[in-house]
């Protein structure tokens, strides 16, 4: 069974490259951001921040599309 894609890690320099456009973001579309993404990918409060969670293609994915509908 072929592994799925979505599981691929991301590279450093993607990663970094989400981070820069995530920061840029106005603060409410960055918060509406970050509590859908905890929600989706069930990230626990305790975790300070997502960016340490944005490591896979699937994170990515979700990232384009979420701004795409904003």
């Amino acid at each position: 069974m072929p592994a799925d894609p979505g599981q691929q890690s991301l590279d450093a320099e993607t990663i970094r490259h989400l981070h820069r456009g995530l920061r840029a973001l106005p603060r409410p579309q960055l918060e509406s951001l970050t509590r859908a993404f905890r929600k989706r990918f069930q990230v626990p409060e305790e975790a300070v921040t997502i960016a340490d969670r944005i490591n896979q293609k699937c994170h990515h994915d979700w990232i384009e599309a979420f701004l795409v509908q904003q």
